[in-house]
Order: structure tokens, then sequence, then C-alpha cells
């Protein structure tokens, strides 16, 4: 008999219990007085499947919580047996067994409902020593339930007050109330405390005996923050940046983060997830520095509005300040200037800030591969100081070098308590120029833009004359890829960190300045600067006689004549152009014997030379300068102490024309002495022989340009009689307008005869004509009339 009430016992403690529970929430099982929680005794829970019930939890450990995963079983404040199901889902459903091995259990069938009500979960943010309240919403099936706060405690949950349904109830700093017309019951929490930070369950009982069910409707994340530190107000300048240190002097703070408030709170919190080391997010970047137990902040996009810097003191409480930004529109800022050096020389940079800031503290600073601007301190490498004139400040880089290339920051700092900030006002980049390039038209040339091992893997960019503008013409090459284009190919070398630009069969148009850049982040930085200087194919040939005046012809391409500078400069190299070797330019159009003009519509400047040298004889360069691209002609003048060569092919024609004009006059003599001897009738003897006066040369004027090209060379004569009827006894030959077209052909000598009117005979018209070989060409045309004596 006793036996059978044994199993009688047993069979009613094992009957099976209905806990309705929502998908997302939480449930809350607690046993009453007569199964009060033993340490020393082992607990288990275990879910049936297939017939056999499988273990969940089993521990033999004493102690007062047993958990795994998201299943907990600990001991109330109460001291009552209890159980939590945490963040609960469909799969969850089904019939449980729990309780203290060998001395009593319990069994439960769970069932997950959905239901857009209940299971969410929701975060609170109260300040401490303000009030807060937690307010959940139910369904008209709780109505008539109890109403129940809990609060996580590690792996279990303590209840914090209850209420009857439409009653309120108080239970130290803490008030609740049930509106069943709203069917809303809320907690407040008064004069807030750290310690009252932490995850809450509101909930009602939906079962009693013999196990007490707590169902939750929401999971509430209670924050406790601090303010410690009245506003402050930090100032940035449109274009510009900010970089802000915020100190907390807390030791080892959970975590540091910076958040932008909304509507007085502050919704999303951004935290440095490692120490000693910047970490990017979106338009800012931040710093955990440990040794300066601060926050840094870099904004790289600035946007006003309320922010909290700040630290989390435990999971739920946090201490912050909070900072006013505000955006001003200044003219002093928000600049980018460029500036340009070369290496080992020094390079002055003039800072612009708001004058009313003249006091603050002057701060320079470059840009890393991260688009953070670092202090730079190297000693003897820059100084700054305040410039006289109010808002003005000077940078000074001595002994550049190629790594001293990149993006610089101007700005002023500020502190004010524990928040110190500097408002970066004008962005600077400063480029190396390295040594020019001269390419010649039709060859081909490589402009090299070494670069530093940091950026092998970064994209590389060149461009050509406006590299700050949207309008830029770039080439990019990716690390080793190979781009090419019709004349223009592009190489990354990242074995030797060099990135080079080939240009084939180079063109005028090709002269300019070329920037080699390198991609950090969204943004391009350039950092060395070369010119392309191009020479031109044609070297023109000047010739000019001592004492005497010659002129140079330039051509020019520049789209703006007027505004384009226009030179001329004596040297063997071009180099000697940089050197002090320009005769003349367009800026001082007169210096000395030279002196240059402009015919603006032709495209020609000319450059005169007076009073010839013979020191003024070699190498020449015609230069332009069109939006920052130098072309050049090469020019060779040939000054000499003779006569001029067009008084020497003059002579030398005279003569062999006389000469050949003597042989033939001789020859048509001699036949018509033969004639007058056959013919005897009509013999007249004449007794003199004809004789041609010695040639006179008269001689006018001769032009003569001075200049040859380089292709052939031809000169032309026209040479007319002596209308002088008193000369009877001399040959005249008189010289006129000689002129060197550039037109290339043959050489042509005509002679022309007419006997005296008042000879019995006429004789006839010889033409001789000269084929030349050689690369000029003479024309000449001599019309002689002799007289017999």
């Amino acid at each position: 008999m006793k036996i059978i009430i044994t199993f009688c016992l047993i069979t009613g403690l094992v009957s099976s219990t209905n806990v309705i529970s929502y998908s997302g929430g939480s449930v809350i099982m607690t046993m009453g007085d007569r199964h009060r929680w033993s340490s020393h005794t082992p607990k288990y829970i275990c879910k049936f499947a297939g017939g056999a019930c499988k273990t969940v939890i089993q521990s033999t450990a004493q102690n007062d919580t047993v958990f795994e995963g998201r299943f907990s079983l600990y001991e109330s404040k109460q001291g009552h047996f209890g159980v939590l199901i945490r963040e609960l889902n469909p799969q969850d459903a089904g019939k449980y067994r729990f309780g203290l091995a060998n001395n009593w259990n319990r069994e439960i069938n769970l069932k997950v409902h959905h239901d857009a009500c209940c299971g969410m979960s929701m975060t609170v943010v109260g300040h401490l020593n303000k009030d807060v309240s937690i307010s959940c919403d139910y369904t008209v099936e709780h109505k008539r339930t109890w109403k129940y706060f809990y609060k996580l405690k590690g792996h279990s949950a303590d209840w914090v007050i209850f209420t009857m349904p439409g009653k309120n109830h108080k239970e130290n700093q803490f008030y609740i109330t049930d509106d069943n017309r709203l069917n809303l019951f809320t907690m407040t929490i008064r004069e807030l405390k750290e310690e009252d930070g932490g995850v809450y369950f509101c909930g009602t009982q939906t079962w009693e005996y013999p196990i007490k069910v707590f169902s939750t409707i929401k999971t509430v994340h209670l924050h406790v923050t601090d303010k410690v530190q009245s506003s402050v107000r930090v100032t940035g300048f449109l274009g510009g940046r900010i970089m802000m240190k915020c100190r907390h002097p807390l030791e080892n703070p959970k975590a540091r983060f910076l958040c932008r408030e909304l509507e007085g709170e502050c919704p999303e919190k951004t935290y440095t997830n490692v120490q000693n080391e910047w970490q990017q997010n979106g338009g800012f970047s931040l710093y955990d520095d440990t040794s300066g137990k601060s926050l840094m902040v870099f904004f790289r996009n600035l946007t006003e509005g309320t922010y909290r810097c700040g630290v989390d003191v435990s999971d739920f409480t946090e201490q912050y300040r909070e900072v006013n930004v505000e955006v001003k529109e200044d003219p002093c800022c928000g600049k980018i200037i460029s500036q340009a050096g070369y290496i080992g020389e020094t390079l002055t940079i003039s800072c612009e800030h708001p004058p009313t800031l003249r006091a603050s503290l002057k701060h320079f600073c470059k840009e890393d591969e991260n688009l953070i601007c670092q202090d730079i301190r190297a000693a003897g490498k820059y100084s700054l100081s305040d410039h006289s004139q109010p808002g003005l400040f000077t940078v000074t880089i001595s002994n550049l070098t190629l790594s001293d290339a990149g993006v610089y920051w101007c700005g002023v700092e500020t502190s004010e308590g524990h928040i110190s900030y500097t408002s970066l006002t004008t962005r600077v980049q400063i480029s190396i120029i390295t040594s020019k390039v001269i390419g010649h038209e039709g060859d081909a040339v490589e402009i090299r833009c070494p670069y530093d091992s940091k950026y092998k893997q970064n994209s590389k960019h060149v461009c050509k004359d406006e590299c700050f503008t949207e309008h830029s013409d770039s080439l990019i090459a990716q690390r080793t890829t190979q781009n090419k284009t019709e004349r223009f190919s592009v190489h990354d070398d990242i074995t030797a960190g060099v990135f080079s630009v080939n240009i084939s069969r180079v063109k005028a148009v090709d002269a300019g300045r070329y920037w080699c850049g390198v991609e950090t982040g969204d943004v391009l930085m350039n950092y060395l600067s070369t010119e392309l200087q191009v020479v031109r194919k044609e070297v023109l040939q000047v010739f000019g006689r001592e004492t005497l005046s010659v002129s140079i012809e330039c051509s020019y391409r520049g789209e703006s004549p007027e505004s384009d500078g226009k030179f001329l400069c004596m040297g063997q190299q071009l180099a000697s152009c940089d050197k002090g070797g320009v005769k003349v330019s367009s800026e001082k159009n007169r210096t000395g014997r030279f002196s240059l003009s402009n015919d603006a519509p032709a495209g020609v400047f000319t450059v005169t030379i007076t009073d010839l040298r013979e020191e003024d004889s070699g190498t020449y360069w015609c230069g332009e300068e069109s939006l920052g691209s130098s072309i050049y002609t090469e020019v060779h003048l040939h000054v000499s102490n003779g006569p001029a060569p067009s008084v020497i092919i003059t002579v030398c024609v005279c003569v062999a024309l006389l000469l050949i004009g003597g042989a033939t006059l001789i020859f048509f003599k001699l036949k018509h002495k033969r004639t007058q001897g056959s013919s005897s009738s009509n013999r007249t003897d004449i007794t003199n022989s004809d004789r041609v006066s010695p040639a006179a040369c008269d001689y006018e004027e001769v032009n003569h340009s001075g200049q040859y090209p380089d292709s052939d060379t031809s000169v032309y004569m026209n040479t007319s009689p002596s209308t002088n009827s008193s000369d009877k006894n001399k040959a005249v030959c008189i010289y006129s307008t000689v002129q060197l077209p550039k037109d290339e052909g043959p050489a042509y000598a005509t002679v022309s005869f007419q006997k005296n009117p008042d000879s019995p005979s006429n004789l006839l018209v010889s033409t001789v004509a000269f084929i030349k070989e050689e690369s000029a060409t003479e024309y000449a045309t001599v019309k002689h009339r002799p007289r017999l004596e």
C-alpha cells in the first residue's frame, strides 16, 4: 500500500503545465515555497524528443546559478527554484522537464507564439539623478493579469516591482501604474543611479499554480548616462577640418565613443574598436589615446550639430562631454593653395586664419595615407612665425626632399576645459619640382615619377597642367597594369617604385607641366611636378654681317598671343634660357642692341639685333610660354666680317655673264666677217674690229633678308641696261632688287645682246641656260647692248 501511494504522488508531480510565451521574448518560471533551491543537489533541464528527454543543462556544481546558452537554472531572491529561457524562437516549443536530481522535478509544455505586440527589444536612456520611465503596452487578453518588471542579473532574473490589474504600486524608488483604458503599464525610477542601468523585462503573469509563469512583452535596455561638463562650442570653417581632443580622466574605461544627438538623445554610438590607432567611420575618424586618457576625433566632413564624446563605465552606464559644432563661412578660410619647391631648397607658405583668433596657438600638420592630419615636429625642419599682418602666419620648410611632398593644413588651436580643438582653415598642396624633361618634336619622351614604397598598392595618376580642377586630363594605372592610348602609355613598376608615362611622336601641344599623384582613400595627392619642354623640328639658319642689322622671325602657337611670354635666349644648350641667357623678352622688349616686336595676327614675333658683332654668332632659342608650357625653336646665327652674300653672288654672276657675252660677241663678229667676204658686191670693209668697251657695273640697293631656311636657297637677280645715251663707250650693268624666295627650282641665266641700230645688220639673240645641281638656285637676267667702235 505504501508503495502504491508513493507512486501516485510521483505521477502527480510530473503532470505538465502549459506555458505561453512569445517569439523574441523570454519566459520566467518560479516554484513555490515547497520547491526551494538547493546548492548541494545536482540540477538539470531536458527536452523531450522521440520518447526520450535530451539533456539541455546538467550540473553538479554547488552554486546559485547553472546556465547553458539561453537556458538558466537559478535561485531567486526569495530562495525559490527559477528557470529562465531568453530570446525564444519557434524551435524552442516543446515539452521540458527540470528540477533537482533525486528530489523533485516539474514538466512544462512550452508554446511559442508570434505576435506583433510582444517579444520586442528597446533601449531607454536615463540621466543620472533624473527620473526615467519605461512603458509597455499589452493586448486585451492581458487586461486582468498582474503586471511585472523583472531585472536581468547575470543569468538570473529578479522581480523589481509588480501591480494588480488597473492598480498602482510603489517599491522604494520604483513606481508602477497600470492604465487598462490605454492598455499600458509604466514603471518610473526616481533619481536614477548608476546601478539602476541594465536589462529589464516587462510582462504579465500567465499561470500561477503549481508554477508561476511570467511571459515578457518587451525587453528594455536601460542606460544611465552622465553629462560631466557644460557644453563646449567648437567652431570650424566651411571647406576646412577639425581635430578635437576630448579628455576623460577615468582609469581604464570600458570603451570610448562619439555620437551625434538627435532630438536630445544619442541613437547611435561610434566606438573605438582598437586602442592607439586611427579608425575611420564615414566623415570622421576616432583615436583612443590611452596615454593621454582622451578620445581624439578628426572631422573631415564638417556637419553642424551637438555631439557627445564619452566613455562607457560599464555595459549600461556612461559619461560624456557635450560638444556643439558650428560651421562658419569666412573669406580667410576653406582655400586650397598649391606650392612647389626644388629639392634642397627652402619653401615659405603663408597661412590665413580669422583675425579674431590672433592669440590662438598656430598649427601646421600633414595628412597621412589615412587622411588624418598628423603633427610634424622635426627639429629644424619646420618653423612657424606670426606675420605682422593680422590673420596671417608663415611656415618655412627647409631642405626640401621628395618625402616633403603631400597635403598639409594650416590651423589655429583653442582649448576650453577638457576639450581642445584645432580648426584647420587652409589646405596646402606641396609638390616637389624635378629636373625639366626636354622632348623633340616627332621623337619619343619619358616622364618618370618615383614614389614612396608605402604607396606601392595605391592607384597612380599623371595629369597635365590644370590638375587641381575637375577638368584635369589624367592618365591612371592600377598597380602594375599598363594602360595605353594613341600616343600615351603609362606603367607602374612597383619593384623599382617608379611610375612612368611615355609619349610617342611628341607634338608642340604636349609641352606643359605634368603632375604625378597617388590616390589615398577618396583623395588624389599630387606630389611631384615635372615640366616637359618641346623643341620644334625646324632649325632656322640666319646670316648677318658685322655692323649691320639682322632680324629673326619666330612663329608661335599661343591662343592668347598678347598675354603669352615670348623671348630669345642664347646658349649652346636649352638650359641656358634658365640661367640668365635671355637676351630680350616680351616683358622687356628692348635690351641694348636687341629688340622684340610681335605680329599677333600672323602669329610671329621678330627679334632685331643691331650693330652685329662677330661674337653674336652662335645658337639661339626662340621661346614661347603659353599656359605654363614652353616651346622652343633652335636658331643658328652666322655673322661674317666680309661683304654680304648677295654682293658676292652679284659680282660672280656679273663676271660670268660678261665672259659669256664677250665670247658670244666674238663668235658672231667672225661669222659676220666671213659672210661679208663671200659677197663682194655688197661687201663693206670694216677696218676696225668690234671692240667691247670694258664693263662698268653700277650697284644699286641690294635688299638681303639675312635669313636662309633649312631647305634649298634660291637667289634671283634682275639686271636692266642703262638708258644713258651719253655713255656710248661703256657697257653698263645695273643691278637692282635682289630677292631670295624660298621656292626650290633650277638655275637660269639669260643673256640678250642687240646690235646698235645704226649697224647695217641685226645680231641674233642668244640664250644660254645653266642648270645647277647644287641645292642653291640663282636667277639672273642680263640685257646687254654692245656698241661697236
